[in-house]
């Protein structure tokens, strides 16, 4: 007789990772942050000058032109390879614009820059979800609340991610392998870091500076290893399922351009013959501004900052553009975050090392930039203001109940379960004022003067237009920078008077302003702009008066 033993397979149901809380969290954060983003967009005068270029760029996608100098048909492949900007926020753009074709009547230079702001708006809106995963994972539902909704409030961040920057595509991608990173310290495996590796490598084709974020996943598996929280070869396994993912994205766009990125910027810091080193101590005069400086950076003045340390005015430099970007408050909260927390980090919680060794990158990166090339600006912080949020908000808490304890404060706090979420309100209420306000006001006239040129120039004429806003309404620079030869009737030149421009910099904005020196303007914006006003003008110059200079 024999025996037989059956047995029932059992179906283990999916481990969820949300549940109702997280949902109405997340609810509440993408209505926050729709509306902010929708606000800003729907209160733009022009997207940022940066826009241009990558409009064109999104456009060149859609419909590749023939370089200026060659009637050769050029392929998309062509197009990624010769542009000075990685490939992902174009694409987005290119995308939205599609939808956008579709679903509006727009003429093409409005509907391309609108694609632009909407195509960063969304990411910055997307990037709501690894920002809340990420502050849950490490501290609590809660925190990841709130470090997500001051993320879409606070004036930079909001401001960056609404206009025609690429700063939302890389925040998205940076976010997620956060995530994944964290994830993947916490719970080790060659899966884990492999996906955290093709985020990284995704963000890399936003910005160069998205590998910052697998530096500091990279830093702190060696970490595990070296202080044998891991065995060695288990942390050598990881680290490389962390360079395979970030290789498989991010190696092809290497081999396609034949370097690690066509942007100017990094080029010139890894260049040590382009810029002065920064032990040094010499001031790099082509980073400096003719007239005044930056509104939204920090520059190195040969004039002014002569015989200052270049590494001391560098720090100086870092610390002012990064306790604006984070409104004062939510840096005080990360430091004191990290005081909070020092149990924790020293305790070997590898899933805290990670955001706070790229801050410390990210910091580091920032500080190289504004001693080599003399210049940082608010964009630079965005990364670091992500995290500073989602540290910051670990400190409500621990703050709030300290306060309570001092025995006058303490009297004012009438209902403590509630005092974190008073204190976010009021954060948040201080910050919206800020974040509102129109995009680039100031430069509205340039649309109007482009649209006016677009309907009174002749097709042979130039267009000497040094901000570029004009000429790309006038539908002159949609596919290419314009490449004029010939002998025209007449040379129409856009000028922006009434204010010093932070943009006085650029090569033809003297040559402009000299054509144009003594002659009246054909058009102005807007028409009853006091003299001494802010104004867009166009005037309109022979050649024949220009053609012995």
């Amino acid at each position: 007789m024999s025996a037989e033993v059956g047995g029932q397979l059992e179906v283990v149901p999916a481990r969820r990772s949300l549940f109702g809380p997280d949902y109405v969290r997340l609810a509440v954060l993408v209505l926050v942050g729709i509306g902010v983003h929708a606000w800003l967009i729907a209160h733009t005068a022009v997207p940022a000058r940066d826009s241009l270029g990558f409009a064109r760029y999104a456009l060149n996608l859609s419909d590749p032109h023939p370089a200026p100098e060659s009637s050769d048909p050029r392929q998309r492949i062509d197009v990624i390879r010769t542009a000075e900007q990685p490939p992902a926020y174009p694409a987005a753009i290119w995308a939205t614009e599609l939808v956008l074709r579709a679903a509006c009547g727009l003429p093409t230079p409005d509907r391309a820059l609108l694609a632009t702001q909407v195509a960063n708006a969304a990411a910055g809106v997307l990037l709501i979800v690894p920002m809340y995963l990420t502050g849950r994972m490490l501290f609590g539902r809660n925190v990841g609340f709130a470090g997500a909704l001051l993320f879409q409030v606070l004036p930079v961040p909001a401001r960056v991610t609404s206009d025609g920057l690429s700063e939302g595509t890389y925040l998205l991608a940076s976010a997620a392998a956060i995530t994944l990173g964290v994830r993947a310290a916490r719970r080790p495996t060659i899966g884990g870091f492999l996906v955290c590796g093709l985020a990284v490598g995704a963000s890399y084709l936003a910005r160069p500076e998205g590998l910052l974020t697998g530096m500091a996943v990279g830093l702190v598996a060696c970490a595990a290893g070296l202080a044998r929280l891991w065995p060695r070869d288990a942390a050598l396994g990881r680290l490389a399922a962390l360079g395979v993912g970030v290789a498989l994205v991010a190696v092809p766009y290497v081999v396609l351009i034949g370097k690690l990125t066509n942007k100017s910027t990094p080029g010139a810091i890894m260049n040590p013959w382009e810029t002065p080193r920064i032990w040094q101590g010499q001031p790099s005069a082509a980073a400096a501004p003719a007239e005044g400086l930056a509104l939204f950076g920090a520059w190195w003045d040969p004039k002014e900052d002569e015989g200052k340390n270049r590494l001391v005015w560098a720090a100086a430099a870092v610390w002012t553009e990064v306790i604006k970007a984070v409104h004062y408050v939510v840096g005080t909260l990360t430091l004191i975050a990290i005081g909070v927390h020092r149990r924790r980090l020293f305790a070997g919680d590898l899933g805290l090392w990670v955001p706070v060794a790229l801050s410390g990158l990210s910091l580091l990166l920032m500080f190289f930039l504004a001693a080599r090339v003399g210049y940082v600006s608010e964009r630079h912080t965005v990364l670091l203001v992500m995290l500073c949020c989602v540290l910051g908000a670990s400190a409500i808490g621990p703050v709030v109940r300290g306060l309570a304890r001092v025995p006058v404060l303490g009297r004012v706090v009438v209902w403590p379960a509630a005092a974190p979420a008073t204190f976010l309100a009021v954060l948040v209420a201080s910050a919206l004022p800020y974040s509102l306000k129109s995009l680039h006001p100031q430069r509205e006239g340039h649309k109007h003067a482009g649209r006016w040129l677009a309907a009174h120039m002749a097709e042979g004429d130039w267009l000497q237009d040094p901000l570029a806003w004009a000429e790309w309404y006038a539908g002159r620079t949609l596919y290419q920078s314009t490449h004029y030869s010939g002998r025209p009737e007449y040379v129409w030149i856009v000028l922006e008077r009434g204010k010093v421009s932070p943009h006085s910099r650029l090569p033809q904005w003297e040559e402009a302003r000299q054509r144009a020196a003594g002659r009246a303007p054909v058009y102005r914006w807007p028409e009853d702009a006091p003299e001494s006003g802010p104004a867009v003008e166009v005037y309109k110059v022979p050649f024949a008066d220009l053609a012995p200079r």
